[in-house]
């Protein structure tokens, strides 16, 4: 079985830099949601966050702690790496960091219009300063998309696990060990049947598949597509389908959308809004008649609210609704 060398790096403090947010911003529902299956590729902890960041080729570490407060912003942020970064470097791996936590993103018009609405208000003024993030790069995001088809949560936590003690890269940074999603090229070293061999079935297929296919886009350049082309150009990857581009194109892009509801979604939108019917093109008539374009906004309010509930208490119809 051939082993891709994957790295293991014990890293340094290199760089510490305060960020402002636009305000209101709250820390804790900005960085972390509670729905997502536990990885060894982030760590978070009530006011604390660290993360593996691959950009341009260079694996970090980064930790955010959070110093200010909903109205007034500001956080800690500190970079660690094998050696000092140059400015133009640094300057970039911030507005990157800027784009994935959406940390200017201005959502004034949005709680002007829903802060007293019937349904979401209440929900959406206790999360007042919640911003879309996605903290993993489209790569990164494919590969996890990969790990959580028709599986339990235990299930792609053993499988997470599996891969990436054999082809993730390890850090070691401010006391804490994470892991890396590999390098795509890195990917194709492997075979089919060595990937199998993980005990991942018929994944093996798709991550090399959709690993052949992300090396001939380029992720940055599609940030600047409308929503038509994007969709477009995420279709031509192999595994994107209707419902996943949806996904895709409101974390990795942070696009306003929400044009599928698949059935088992759709189930749990029934009890969040309180309809008598579970026919995703009702629910989604009600949606676009009442939120219209800020619906992806909402129903992303009050899904987060029913998580963080789910998590510190186990709600039996939620955990019965989950395909996981």
């Amino acid at each position: 079985m051939f082993i891709v060398n994957s790295e293991k790096m014990k890293l340094k403090q290199v760089l510490k830099k305060t960020i402002y947010p636009k305000a209101p911003y709250n820390f804790d529902y900005s960085v972390h949601n509670p729905s997502h299956y536990p990885t060894p590729l982030v760590k978070y902890e009530r006011g604390r966050l660290w993360f593996s960041f691959r950009f341009k080729e260079k694996l970090a570490g980064v930790k955010f702690i959070d110093k200010g407060e909903i109205d007034k912003p500001k956080i800690e942020a500190t970079v660690y790496y094998r050696n000092k970064l140059d400015k133009t470097f640094e300057d970039e791996l911030f507005r990157e960091l800027d784009y994935r936590f959406q940390l200017q993103e201005d959502y004034s018009e949005f709680y002007k219009k829903f802060e007293k609405d019937k349904i979401a208000g209440k929900v959406i003024r206790k999360f007042k300063g919640m911003h879309n993030f996605c903290i993993k790069g489209l790569y990164e995001y494919l590969m996890i998309a990969i790990l959580l088809q028709n599986a339990t949560i235990k299930r792609t936590v053993q499988m997470t696990d599996s891969i990436l003690k054999n082809y993730g890269d390890t850090i070691n940074f401010d006391g804490v060990k994470l892991y890396s999603i590999w390098k795509p090229e890195n990917l194709l070293k492997v075979s089919e049947s060595e990937l199998r061999s993980l005990k991942v079935g018929y994944r093996a297929k798709s991550f090399i598949r959709a690993t052949e296919d992300y090396l001939k886009i380029n992720e940055y350049s599609m940030r600047k597509l409308d929503n038509l082309e994007l969709r477009k150009e995420l279709l031509k990857i192999y595994g994107v389908g209707p419902a996943s581009v949806d996904y895709i194109m409101t974390g990795v892009f942070h696009r306003n959308i929400l044009n599928t509801i698949p059935p088992w979604e759709a189930k749990i939108y029934s009890k969040l809004i309180g309809l008598n019917t579970t026919n995703p093109k009702k629910i989604m008539e009600l949606l676009d008649k009442r939120y219209g374009r800020y619906k992806s906004y909402v129903m992303g309010h009050l899904f987060m609210d029913i998580s963080w509930k789910h998590k510190h208490k186990r709600i039996d119809w939620m955990e019965k609704l989950l395909p996981y």
